[in-house]
């Protein structure tokens, strides 16, 4: 498992209120019971996490904490080196 999928269910387990044993990786976010509203304040929970912007059509792509993962990968590998004294944070 990638740190940042680790990193996104420690996140979801905080910010959703379910257990890891409840997050499968690849269930959608409907399947863990996450409405419209809920998964718009995750998506705003992860860009801050992250500090990057997330694309809600992109992200629903692969609607799954393991699609979102790969996204996040993807987005943090595109950003310009941080200043010095700011980094993403990681749990």
């Amino acid at each position: 498992m990638s740190n940042t999928l680790e990193s996104l269910r420690q996140l979801a387990c905080r910010e959703i209120g379910l257990t890891d044993a409840d997050l499968h990786s690849n269930a959608t976010f409907a399947d863990l019971g996450l409405d419209s509203l809920m998964l718009v304040d995750f998506m705003f929970a992860v860009e801050d996490h992250y500090l990057i912007q997330i694309d809600h059509d992109t992200a629903m792509k692969t609607p799954t904490l393991a699609g979102l993962a790969d996204l996040v990968d993807v987005l943090l590998a595109a950003q310009p080196e941080m200043p010095a004294g700011r980094t993403p944070a990681v749990a």
